[in-house]
């Protein structure tokens, strides 16, 4: 058994793990763990969850309403980087973890906040770029079973397959990580 901070990983499954990845080439392989990360925050955080939601919210009122190329670009865009914005939250999440082995430390709890906080400001910023795209369509035409802006609706359910991908795709648990969350006993 090794323990990384609080987390036990058995020893034969961080080399098998290992071992199964070799075999791939070198870009590949950061592919792959890159993908398990996105996977693991897919599956595990409440507000990665949430987000996928409103990301789907989103995605049906541009295939209603249809908005051109230009515009979805801009959205699917920005919905990337609040996706990106709470990856990042979650990793220093768990890095602050890990460093204050899971007890309370002021410095720990404000780098956390800090980290939140820019989740904060780029969905305040997905959110005026929502209200600016609903406003710009004014008044409203329903072309949710036409044709109108074709490559536009094409982006958005292309956006919605990989974002359901990372959020279906079967998560198997190597480690089990014993996180406290803000209102436990000795939570950071």
């Amino acid at each position: 058994m090794i323990k990384i901070g609080a987390i036990d990983v058995r020893e034969d499954e961080v080399n098998h793990h290992d071992s199964e990845l070799q075999a791939v080439q070198p870009f590949a392989r950061a592919v792959a763990y890159s993908l398990q990360g996105v996977v693991y925050a897919f599956h595990t955080e409440q507000n990665v969850k949430r987000d996928v939601w409103l990301f789907t919210v989103l995605c049906a009122v541009e295939l209603v309403l249809r908005p051109p190329l230009r515009d979805v670009a801009l959205t699917m865009f920005v919905a990337m980087c609040v996706f990106a914005a709470e990856l990042f939250n979650t990793a220093i999440e768990l890095a602050v973890d890990i460093a204050s082995q899971w007890q309370h430390h002021v410095v720990a709890g404000v780098a956390k906040d800090v980290a939140s906080g820019a989740v904060t400001c780029v969905s305040l910023g997905a959110i005026a770029l929502a209200i600016w795209l609903v406003e710009s369509l004014w008044p409203w035409h329903f072309w949710l079973f036409t044709g109108h802006h074709p490559a536009g609706a094409g982006m958005v359910v292309a956006g919605l397959i990989v974002v359901w991908a990372f959020r279906c795709w079967p998560y198997r648990q190597r480690t089990v990580i014993k996180r406290r969350r803000k209102g436990d006993e000795h939570g950071v």
